[in-house]
């Protein structure tokens, strides 16, 4: 008898190759993250909600840092959307936000008329839902101080950009002092002005000493330069 001797060659199986993805969590972080240096001190009692990234979606890990792009940089709440990118393996996500929150303003505590210099007593510091502070208002108090009205503002305002008007340096009766120049010689001289002016303004002004009235142009409070 002959018998037939069967060879079977069995070849091992390499084991499946592993594929790693990005964690979704680390992506809502760097958003969450972002939003809270870009709000910090600017809202008060916070709150953000993501729009969180599909738990089926599978992003192939990223071999280098997650790059964010916020594409509104200027806001500070409302909806916004940021996208975070990678550039190896090449993808990009985008996750919508929405921020809550309270935001300072700046009101007045009294009526002010209209051209009157705003002091530090005339105003004061609010904060309220972000959905009822109008565009344009102003959230800083010294950037009010020392402005003008362009009108009357009754008390109880919310202070806007629109409102005011660069300060005066010059004071209509005020002492101001002329300088001009003789040569590479400066010479300074005392002089009243006929009427207010902001900086880098003509203005007409009355020589002490000549009586005479000149023309300057408004250089620093209270200084008027004559070509």
């Amino acid at each position: 008898m002959i018998s037939a001797c069967i060879a079977l060659n069995i070849q091992a199986q390499e084991p499946p190759v592993k594929v790693s993805y990005q964690s979704l969590d680390e992506i809502h972080q760097l958003v969450t993250q972002h939003i809270k240096q870009k709000i910090d001190q600017q809202i008060s009692e916070p709150t953000i909600q993501l729009r969180k990234l599909s738990p089926t979606l599978k992003l192939p890990q990223c071999l280098q840092p997650l790059v964010l792009h916020d594409r509104s940089s200027e806001e500070t709440v409302g909806r916004m959307t940021y996208s975070v990118s990678c550039q190896q393996p090449n993808w990009r996500v985008f996750v919508p936000a929405e921020v809550d929150g309270k935001q300072a303003v700046i009101m007045t505590t009294q009526g002010i008329l209209k051209q009157a210099v705003i002091k530090s007593m005339d105003l004061k510091r609010v904060l309220l839902p972000y959905k009822q502070v109008p565009r344009g208002s102003i959230i800083n108090l010294d950037t009010a101080i020392g402005m003008r009205t362009k009108k009357s503002i009754s008390a109880n305002s919310i202070l806007k950009i629109k409102d005011l008007q660069p300060p005066y340096w010059v004071f209509k009766k005020q002492q101001v002092t002329l300088i001009t120049t003789i040569g590479s010689i400066q010479v300074k001289t005392k002089g009243i002005a006929l009427q207010s002016a902001v900086e880098q303004q003509q203005v007409p002004v009355k020589n002490m000493t000549s009586e005479k009235v000149v023309r300057g142009i408004v250089i620093a409070p209270n200084t008027v330069f004559v070509p």
